[in-house]
């Protein structure tokens, strides 16, 4: 093979070409000439990704389970995104090759520089000027949100008839319950037994609120590691789940995101900053502002539900994929929702308006459940 233009080989090839070259050691790699595929680390999705490597090309393949549309993570989806953001002028990796016969899309190699990658301190601090740079990245990826969810005209997508509306928000909610309550920690909460009744009007009184939220385009999963840093600049990857749903569902996803330690002061400071540059499009547009404290409470509201539902993803990928690595992040992301910053606003505060998940939180974060939790994670390492 000595180009992806003409790559033409069935997929229990490519298989085995994987197969081939995963004992190498980097030194083999590099001495041995032929265009080979190298299989690299993925995301937490059920595709495959491949590096290209001594060829003229830099190229990277995506091989997903099946080529088929409609359901959000696949391939179609992760085309249309592609067209439509591309003409919303975001920085996307481009296309080189499409082959729907291997289920694969092959694009440009943006490298291995996450914006995660660039972090030089454990905690990303405004204060901290070992953090500019990083920070600076942050306000970039917050400005690229606005820029999608403001375009310059209106362009057709495949996220404009999918929502983030309540049926899709209580879904989230409803898997923590599902993957990391009842299938992790084995608790067996059912909305059935008397004794949960609480917890569930909680998390349907949560889903409310936010369905009432003006909906914008999202990403849907816009964290630290979907957002690569290439040539000093931001690209989005992993963009294929996009709906509409709330201005803060992204802006949420990254600075309240599970695998960065990030100052409350550094996170007011995004938040401010976001929310000052998307008045203005919203100016620009000929709409009204967003009020300060009526956007802080959505924020609360979205974090509180994205934590959550982080969380049931962690369960699900230890308890149904294997992946046990993503519990290391579940005590981060439980201090981040026990903190007072997230659940205080000036006009309420979220622990008495849904006394009884704050008490699961406290629970799982310091009470009855923690050491079953602190146990469950420890065996799984």
């Amino acid at each position: 093979m000595t180009s992806i233009l003409s790559l033409d080989i069935e997929s229990d090839q490519i298989m085995l070409k994987i197969q081939n070259f995963k004992v190498l050691n980097p030194d083999q790699i590099i001495a041995n000439k032929d265009p080979v595929l190298i299989l690299i680390a993925g995301d937490a999705s059920d595709r495959k990704f491949f590096r290209l490597i001594n060829d003229n090309k830099k190229a990277i393949c995506m091989q997903f389970p099946k080529w088929e549309g409609g359901y959000g993570g696949d391939p179609i989806s992760w085309i249309g995104m592609h067209n439509a953001l591309i003409q919303m002028e975001l920085p996307l990796p481009n296309i080189i090759e499409i082959d729907e016969t291997n289920a694969c899309i092959w694009t440009e190699d943006l490298g291995d520089t996450f914006l995660s990658s660039t972090l030089e301190t454990p905690i990303l601090d405004v204060k901290n000027p070992a953090c500019q740079k990083s920070i600076d990245y942050y306000k970039e990826s917050l400005c690229l949100l606005i820029q999608a969810q403001y375009p310059h005209r209106n362009i057709d997508h495949p996220a404009m008839n999918r929502y983030f509306d309540f049926e899709k928000l209580y879904y989230e909610l409803n898997f923590f319950v599902t993957h990391f309550l009842n299938g992790f920690l084995d608790l067996n909460i059912n909305e059935n037994n008397k004794e949960h009744k609480g917890l569930f009007e909680d998390l349907n009184l949560l889903a409310k609120k936010l369905d009432a939220c003006e909906r914008v385009l999202c990403h849907r999963d816009y964290h630290v590691r979907n957002i690569m840093v290439h040539n000093n600049k931001i690209y989005w990857i992993d963009f294929q789940d996009a709906r509409m749903g709330p201005h803060s569902y992204d802006v949420v996803s990254l600075v309240r995101d599970s695998y960065v330690h990030i100052t409350w002061e550094t996170r007011k400071y995004l938040f401010d900053f976001y929310l000052e540059k998307m008045n203005h499009a919203r100016e620009r547009n000929n709409l009204n502002p967003i009020s300060e404290t009526s956007f802080q409470l959505e924020l609360l509201l979205m974090g509180l539900q994205r934590n959550i539902k982080a969380i049931g993803s962690f369960g699900y990928l230890a308890t149904k994929k294997g992946k046990p690595g993503y519990l290391q992040y579940i005590k981060h992301t439980l201090e981040i929702l026990f903190s007072a910053e997230a659940r205080t606003h000036a006009e309420t505060d979220l622990k008495s308006m849904m006394p009884h998940l704050f008490q699961l939180i406290e629970s799982l974060y310091s009470g009855e459940l923690s050491q079953k939790l602190n146990k469950l994670i420890k065996n799984n390492f």
